[in-house]
């Protein structure tokens, strides 16, 4: 399933190439979502406003409904910065980024009822795609420390988690 699933990325993004890239200004807004998600029960929306030609905003939402086969209900919130280093050949929200992000979980497994609530912050480092036809891909990757806990056990987590980011979406 791995293989496949990285397959399909690459053939995506090869795929994406085949689009002219834009020789103007970008349109400030995008809206993403991860198609990869779905598959692991994490539906995932995020909005993306550039506020000039080198930084960006994003804030997202994320419902869980399946996480490695069990039955959740949950909901997630994050929201980033993002510093494009490319400025000077491409205006955000296109190109090459860096920048601090922050995210909180609540999931709530059916079952059991036990529920986990996660906090976290963390650094992406990526790359946004962004083609005359409007469709976008960001490819991103950076470390996240979560703090996290537990309902029934009243038990702590904390630690660094890798954070990964493969959207398809839309510059409007």
């Amino acid at each position: 399933m791995r293989r496949f699933l990285v397959v399909l990325c690459l053939s995506m993004a090869m795929g994406f190439q085949g689009f002219a890239q834009g020789d103007g200004e970008n349109l400030p807004n995008v809206i993403k979502i991860n198609p990869i998600g779905l598959a692991f029960g994490n539906f995932n929306l995020a909005y993306q406003r550039a506020l000039s030609n080198s930084s960006a905003i994003q804030i997202g939402a994320n419902y869980w409904y399946r996480i490695f086969g069990a039955n959740v209900s949950g909901i997630g919130t994050r929201a980033g910065y993002q510093f494009f280093l490319t400025s000077r050949t491409k205006s955000a929200p296109e190109g090459f980024y860096i920048g601090p992000q922050v995210s909180f979980n609540s999931i709530n497994e059916k079952e059991t009822d036990v529920s986990l609530t996660a906090f976290g912050v963390g650094v992406m480092l990526g790359y946004q795609w962004v083609w005359d036809s409007g469709l976008c891909l960001d490819l991103g990757i950076g470390p996240m420390y979560q703090f996290a806990s537990e309902s029934d056990t009243n038990t702590s987590y904390e630690g660094f988690l890798p954070n990964v980011t493969i959207a398809l979406g839309f510059n409007f």
